[in-house]
């Protein structure tokens, strides 16, 4: 999948090329494997148009650079993930998170253009994520696959 220009002047772009990309959220608990996540949606699948309330959302819990909002590609979709949350009384809730595209959504939102995203089945979330809380990462059954 092609990705944003590399602008070598930039903190951001320079990060990325030299580390790969991950994205954490709620406190660091989770990291997913950004990288691994668009190899796998490079395989034909169709893109979805998130919701514009949704995009603002997620937006708002990411840190966005200013500076690279300025030259990220908009046609590029960005990546959405299953997230398993333990509740206290030891269930386990689901919910989807973006991971990947949060400067393009944001860029997009300023403009009041639409953004896609690629969804990732329950399965490939599982296998991108690198770090979760205790009780977070359901057993790899077929209630958890079937999404």
């Amino acid at each position: 999948m092609k990705l944003d220009a590399i602008d070598k002047g930039c903190s951001r772009c320079s990060r990325e090329e030299e580390h790969g990309e991950a994205f954490r959220c709620y406190k660091n608990t989770f990291k997913f494997n950004v990288t691994t996540a668009r190899a796998m949606v490079a395989d034909g699948r169709d893109k979805y148009l998130l919701d514009a309330d949704d995009v603002e959302y997620s937006i708002d819990r990411a840190e966005i650079n200013e500076k690279h909002v300025d030259h990220v590609d908009t046609s590029i979709p960005g990546i959405v993930c299953h997230v398993f949350f333990p509740t206290k009384d030891g269930r386990v809730v689901q919910a989807q998170r973006l991971i990947d595209g949060h400067h393009r959504a944001a860029k997009c939102l300023k403009m009041g253009l639409p953004f896609y995203a690629f969804i990732l089945t329950a399965e490939e979330s599982l296998a991108i994520l690198e770090r979760w809380p205790a009780g977070a990462k359901p057993p790899e059954t077929a209630d958890c696959a079937s999404s």
